[in-house]
């Protein structure tokens, strides 16, 4: 079956919606869906059984569908103007038949930390995402809180055994021993803090979040850990001492700015230490969506352009220990936190509320489609730098 199937009759197809969104959204999909309109009708686009149906539910709805606006149909989802039930992932991998023309909200992005300063700006965009009273809980492994990928042995891995595995190996591949100190920038909720305790390695991690200040100040003391937590910003971040190892898991979209940041991180080193990095990357210097930019990770979060990092790591003092490949292992955690995510659905809305469940919801889940193929341009790294012994 393709085009049109107007369920009850010809009627829908005299609305003329069907016929738009054959010639517009239908008429470039990839998989088979379905459209029941305020009025009732379900149309059916594609070949093949529909994999989701998305129920619209007013005008308001029927006409964020109409523009093939991405920052539109994100927000009229988050408002309930229509729901899709289904396949919600697949039908995220849609959205390359969107637009995303918010030209204004691209340019202030760019254009705020220049009039403001940088730092003036870093907390209130790091709060937007970060101080939502820890509910990415409810999408992460329950044992070290890792809100990055870990590294799975098959599609089928447990949260919790990816995200250990993937401190184990970021330890590791720092070469930290007993007595050691490393620091962790953007700590998150301290998951590689702790694990380095449970090694016998002092961890001094920095955040500005202040949920995730308060929630590992409270782990260190209620757990007698060796560590220390600060609210700080990399920027202005001066150690005591150097350190024999620095993690950024997850950090370095935020801060995009590679040269400079590869210019600082070595006076937090000592000669022979090491970084590790893990991050998603894209094929495109600058593509961050305004849905992301306006609910997510404001300012100058971006997708790490791998050809733009690795000249700035280049022209560092770093020489470069690996680079691991580590798509799948992103799409694995995003989906598997997505299966959480929904699986906590009525704990969220009770605490959160049932929008904030939605603009999450998207977020997983876009994840999970975006890193499902090559196709779309987006991937994932894990990265070890080492700071040499000698720089002469």
């Amino acid at each position: 079956m393709s085009t049109v199937e107007a369920v009850g009759g010809a009627a829908s197809e005299r609305t003329g919606f069907g016929g738009w969104v054959a010639r517009t959204l239908g008429a470039r999909s990839p998989v088979a869906f379905s459209v029941r309109t305020p009025a009732g009708d379900v149309l059916h686009f594609g070949n093949g059984a529909p994999v989701f149906e998305l129920v619209v539910r007013n005008r308001d709805g029927l006409s964020a569908l109409q523009s093939l606006s991405e920052p539109r149909l994100a927000e009229a989802y988050i408002r309930g103007d229509y729901e899709i039930e289904g396949d919600f992932i697949t039908a995220l991998s849609l959205r390359d038949a969107l637009s995303d023309r918010s030209l204004w909200l691209k340019l202030w992005r760019r254009i705020e930390p220049i009039i403001r300063g940088r730092e003036q700006c870093n907390p209130a965009w790091i709060a937007k995402h970060y101080d939502m009273e820890n509910i990415q809980f409810f999408c992460t492994d329950t044992e070290y809180r890792t809100y990055t990928p870990g590294i799975y042995e098959n599609d089928y891995d447990s949260l919790e055994a990816g995200g250990r595995r993937k401190l184990d190996f970021a330890f590791r591949s720092l070469g930290l021993l007993p007595g050691d100190t490393v620091l962790d920038i953007g700590c998150g909720w301290g998951g590689f803090l702790r694990f380095a305790a449970e090694q016998g390695v002092r961890g001094t991690g920095i955040t500005l979040s202040k949920h995730q200040h308060a929630f590992v100040t409270e782990m260190i003391r209620k757990k007698g850990y060796t560590a220390e937590v600060r609210f700080q910003d990399f920027f202005s971040f001066e150690p005591d001492e150097p350190f024999n190892g620095v993690v950024m898991s997850g950090v370095i979209e935020d801060l995009s700015d590679y040269h400079l940041v590869m210019q600082r991180l070595p006076r937090y080193l000592r000669p022979g230490g090491r970084v590790y990095l893990d991050f998603a990357t894209t094929r495109k210097r600058f593509d961050t969506s305004s849905f992301i930019t306006k609910y997510i990770w404001p300012g100058t979060f971006r997708l790490v352009y791998m050809p733009e990092f690795m000249e700035a790591v280049d022209r560092s003092p770093f020489e470069v220990v690996g680079v691991y490949r580590d798509r799948h292992n992103y799409h694995l955690w995003s989906k598997h936190g997505y299966d959480r995510w929904m699986a906590n659905k009525a704990t969220v809305v009770e605490q959160a509320g049932i929008e904030r469940w939605r603009m999450m919801r998207l977020l997983i889940a876009g994840s999970a489609a975006l890193m499902r193929d090559t196709s779309r341009g987006a991937g994932a790294a894990r990265v070890v730098l080492e700071l040499p012994r000698s720089l002469g």
